[in-house]
């Protein structure tokens, strides 16, 4: 099933929005996703601070009274253990806290000093789950097939956000963690493109931006979409891997803004970012996304959900 990307939006002071927090993370819960990303990027998980970071996951945990699996983002400034204890502290809110792959290591730190690094904030924090987040930015730092073997040897890590760019590179490590038998470790891509030959392939499901529009889109494909046949999953492949690149475009405004045009959800088009604002044409290609949307929910069955429909 599809592990949705959490957003945190805010009102036009850009601090947190808690009604529109708790909308959103019931509409996730109603499209059906198996889990939530409380603090990430679509989060503005960097422009936030530790104590905001505490309120959002404790937010959407509380919201989610159990029905779904809440992780956060938890190796931001600091040292490690300045990040641990940040770590300990997510540990007491969410299911599994997040070690930012890009934070815990200089960029050109070698692989050794990376593993040296994450052992220690394994030693520092007890017995609580642990998930891997290879996020883009600033710059993506990607772990190899050996590292992810590593992690998937260890009983604490449960989940892996992958960003590669392209399928090879994905499929050999999804292949590092599949080799290490009755791994806790699931294995997610970020890349809407890419979904499909990962759960081909024996990965787990999809943690990525588009689910912030329609999530139960990608639901459908990571779960229903695997018991239907070629064709079926073909027509939401293409669609799914179009959209991708159309939603992308002034990110996470657009997503703001797409869900206040077309579905009423009181949500403000604004961002801790950047500042940008969405012009006409930008409008008609979230349109035409939506239709688009419409017409492959309605030939495959799939429910729309309405954010603010209770």
């Amino acid at each position: 099933m599809a592990r949705n990307f959490y957003s945190v939006f805010c009102n036009k002071e850009k601090s947190i929005d808690w009604k529109g927090l708790d909308l959103l993370t019931e509409w996730y819960i109603r499209s059906g996703v198996a889990g939530i990303s409380s603090v990430c990027l679509s989060s503005e998980m960097f422009q936030l601070t530790n104590k905001e970071r505490i309120e959002i996951a404790q937010r959407v945990v509380d919201k989610a009274a159990g029905r779904v699996p809440v992780v956060a983002g938890a190796t931001f400034e600091g040292n490690l253990d300045e990040q641990a204890q940040l770590m300990r502290d997510m540990g007491q809110i969410a299911s599994a806290v997040i070690i930012i792959t890009n934070q815990i290591a200089a960029m050109d730190d070698s692989d050794e000093v990376w593993l040296s690094n994450a052992q220690k904030l394994l030693d520092l924090t007890g017995d609580i789950p642990v998930g891997i987040y290879e996020t883009p930015i600033p710059k993506v730092r990607s772990l190899t097939p050996a590292m992810l073997k590593w992690a998937a040897s260890n009983d604490r890590f449960v989940f892996h956000k992958d960003t590669s760019l392209d399928t090879a590179t994905m499929i050999n490590k999804l292949k590092a963690v599949q080799s290490v038998e009755s791994t806790k470790l699931k294995f997610f891509t970020a890349k809407t493109q890419f979904v499909k030959t990962l759960l081909d392939n024996g990965g787990n499901g999809f943690s990525g931006v588009i689910a912030n529009f329609f999530p139960w889109m990608m639901v459908w494909m990571t779960g229903k979409g695997r018991e239907v046949g070629e064709k079926e999953r073909e027509k939401m492949h293409r669609f799914l891997s179009v959209s991708d690149r159309v939603l992308a475009h002034k990110y996470p405004t657009s997503a703001k803004v797409y869900l206040n045009k077309f579905y009423n959800a009181p949500l403000a088009p604004v961002s801790r970012i950047f500042d940008v604002t969405l012009n006409e044409q930008d409008l008609m290609s979230l349109e035409s996304m939506k239709e688009y949307m419409e017409e492959t929910a309605k030939e495959l069955g799939v429910a729309i959900v309405d954010p603010t429909s209770q």
